[in-house]
């Protein structure tokens, strides 16, 4: 029998800290008309043949500048990322847990390498594909249940550090044309699908900081870690592309499509 996983991410605090970021300056970028950020470039026009790769070759190195922050363009630092909450309920016949990560600081963004992109200008239809070596997680966790025959409990420090990740950010977006008589990109829908090769997680103080059941119950969530990413994996995807979502959606609000996309 298949095990039955059953998880959520507790995103609502997550998705209030990220838009509260961004929703302060709303009303006053809905008259601005700002160029592309010096650091990448001046767009690419949507009659190149090449569009695809003119979208990857400007905007792959702008993304170390981009998750450094920037308050002109209404952009946070993205790395490291706060997330303040990741729950995971697993039951099956062998593992009943509950995993509770919180205050969690996401670093890797920086290092992400933007691969390929796939632009319909006409179906406002765009995806990106990205690849991270490593990104990793480290905050407080807290978890209980029973692992064979063993309860688990602890509380303590915790650090999940994935591998081999691949994601791509998919997403549609409307033309909105404003007040100034210029057409500004408005998103309205997204989805991130995320996979890793490889993940590694680490809690200390388990059973009370009993260091032969800590390193075996680590040994054991190590060596069923594809189990635990299949309800970590969306949790982090969504989060991921919340991210994306309102960092583009930021820059979008002040720089006019005609800016990002000058024709000949």
């Amino acid at each position: 029998m298949r095990p039955n996983i059953l998880s959520f991410l507790s995103v609502s605090a997550f998705l209030l800290a990220v838009f509260s970021s961004f929703i302060s300056f709303a009303s006053s970028a809905k008259l601005q008309a700002l160029p592309l950020p010096s650091y990448v470039g001046k767009g690419c026009s949507p009659n190149d043949p090449k569009l695809n790769e003119c979208v990857v070759r400007t905007g792959a190195p702008a993304i170390k500048k981009i998750a450094q922050g920037d308050p002109k363009y209404r952009i946070p630092k993205l790395d490291p990322l706060t997330i303040p909450q990741i729950k995971i309920r697993q039951g099956t016949r062998q593992v009943g847990l509950s995993l509770e990560l919180n205050n969690l600081q996401m670093y890797g963004l920086k290092d992400v390498d933007f691969r390929k992109a796939r632009l319909d200008l006409n179906k406002n239809h765009c995806e990106w594909d990205f690849f991270l070596k490593t990104m990793t997680m480290i905050g407080k966790y807290n978890v209980s249940g029973q692992v064979l025959v063993l309860p688990i409990t602890g509380e303590g420090d915790a650090n999940v550090t994935v591998t081999g990740v691949t994601f791509t950010f998919i997403y549609n977006y409307t033309l909105e044309k404003r007040a100034n008589g210029l057409e500004y990109v408005k998103v309205t829908d997204y989805k991130m699908p995320f996979q890793v090769t490889d993940m590694k997680i680490k809690l200390d103080n388990l059973f009370n900081g009993d260091r032969l059941l800590g390193g075996n119950m680590n040994q054991f969530l190590n060596e069923n870690w594809q189990e635990i990413m299949k309800e970590l994996g969306p949790a982090m995807g969504d989060a991921l592309g919340e991210i994306f979502k309102q960092t583009l959606t930021s820059m979008a609000d002040l720089v006019p499509f005609k800016n990002i996309f000058p024709k000949d």
